[in-house]
C-alpha cells in the first residue's frame, strides 16, 4: 500500500510541475509579444522578480496573466 502511495503522490507532484511549466510558458509568451524581448530576457526577469519577492516562478506566472499590460 505504502508503494502504492508513493506512486500516487509522485504522479500527483508530476502533473503539478507540468501545470506550473505550462503557466511559465504562457507568462512568457504573453511578455514576449507585450515587450518584443527575448525569450530568455522575459524568462530571467521573471526569475528574478521571483527571487526578490520570494515567490515560487509560478506565482509570478499567475500574476503576469492576472494583470496583462494590455
Amino acid at each position: 500500500f505504502e508503494a502504492h502511495q508513493a506512486l500516487h503522490d509522485q504522479l500527483e507532484q508530476t502533473r503539478l510541475e507540468l501545470s506550473e511549466r505550462k503557466l511559465v510558458d504562457q507568462a512568457k509568451a504573453h511578455l514576449i509579444k507585450q515587450t518584443g524581448a527575448s525569450e530568455n530576457e522575459v524568462y530571467r526577469q521573471m526569475r528574478k522578480t521571483a527571487m526578490d519577492r520570494g515567490m515560487k516562478l509560478a506565482d509570478v506566472a499567475r500574476l503576469v496573466l492576472q494583470n496583462p499590460l494590455a
